[in-house]
């Protein structure tokens, strides 16, 4: 594998551009793929927190709708949870 060095030299001596410039392009391309992958990286952020909102929204809204249906009691599963950490602390 070439080191960067190498890299430039090859370049300029095929393209018979001077080494400076060849540097220069490659420095440039380093940023651009830099800033590129950042901003991949924050799309990715991005998308798995909007992915996870809605989830969570999900969630809440089954929830609820067991709730209004009286399928589940949320006040007394909660305050089963809720006496159980405070035995936990407690103990």
């Amino acid at each position: 594998m070439m080191t960067r060095d190498d890299l430039i030299t090859e370049i300029s001596m095929r393209c018979d551009v001077p080494m400076e410039d060849v540097e220069e392009v490659l420095d440039e391309e380093d940023i651009i793929l830099e800033e590129e992958l950042r901003a991949c990286k924050k799309r990715r952020c991005i998308i798995m927190t909007v992915m996870m909102v809605i989830f969570l929204a999900g969630a809440a809204f089954a929830v609820y709708m067991l709730d209004k249906k009286e399928k589940i009691d949320v006040e007394a599963t909660v305050k089963r949870y809720m006496d159980k950490i405070k035995r936990q602390k407690e103990d």
